[in-house]
């Protein structure tokens, strides 16, 4: 009996308690482990500086505006090659282009352009009149020039002789053999068949562009000429050096 009652006690105690732990462990906060997600962020753009303001009174500043908004190096190039033409020494076409160049920097500005006498030299020679063509066994226009500083002579007709001579020695060989003859001297080229124009216009990546032009070096001297100028002038001279050298 007595064993009986101290059994219905302990299941009483073990009823009492059963709610309270089940009550404690659903009161109690469970952790539950999420996959955090991270949100991606835009990638942040560099502060650009502000460019500070370039000084117009700077040299280099005003050599760079004059060789890219006012450049003369096209023209000069231009007239003294397609107007003027060929300048051998000592010919009325080298004096010519000398006293355009002398002009075309008094007129630019400069002071005390003028032309220094050098020498001696010898005798000056142009070319007046020539042609040539082949009269046997068919007539064939020829292409030729003759040779610098040769008497002016009028052949009318005689035997052609290719003189193919490498020296002074080997000359020899002609000796009393030229006289009255029309005498060739250029090698025969070989000309070959064009399928493209000869020139072409760059792509930006092959030129440089006209914005990202470097600075030319402080100090260093270009070209010199004899005359006195201005400082605007003479940025513009440098400046045409500069793209000239460019080109």
């Amino acid at each position: 009996m007595t064993l009986r009652r101290y059994a219905a006690v302990m299941l009483l105690v073990i009823s009492l308690l059963a709610p309270i732990t089940t009550f404690g462990r659903s009161t109690t906060p469970k952790t539950v482990n999420k996959p955090s997600i991270a949100k991606a962020q835009p990638p942040q753009q560099p502060v650009q500086q502000p460019s500070p303001t370039p000084d117009p009174n700077d040299p280099i500043v005003r050599i760079k505006d004059e060789g890219m908004n006012r450049s003369q190096v096209m023209n000069t190039l231009s007239y003294l090659s397609d107007v003027i033409g060929p300048r051998l020494t000592g010919s009325p076409n080298m004096k010519r282009a000398n006293e355009w160049t002398r002009d075309q920097m008094t007129k630019w500005g400069l002071e005390n352009a003028h032309l220094e006498a050098w020498g001696p030299f010898g005798r000056g020679w142009e070319l007046k009149d020539f042609s040539a063509e082949v009269i046997s066994p068919q007539v064939i226009p020829l292409i030729a020039y003759p040779k610098a500083w040769s008497p002016g002579v009028t052949i009318k007709s005689a035997e052609v002789v290719y003189v193919d001579a490498k020296d002074e020695k080997d000359l020899e060989r002609f000796k009393g053999k030229l006289k009255g003859k029309i005498v060739l001297t250029g090698p025969i080229r070989e000309v070959k068949a064009r399928f493209e124009a000869p020139g072409r216009r760059m792509t930006e990546k092959e030129g440089p562009r006209r914005g990202r032009a470097a600075h030319p070096r402080r100090g260093v001297a270009h070209s010199r000429v004899t005359a006195k100028a201005t400082a605007a002038d003479a940025a513009t001279v440098a400046a045409d050096a500069i793209a000239q050298r460019r080109l």
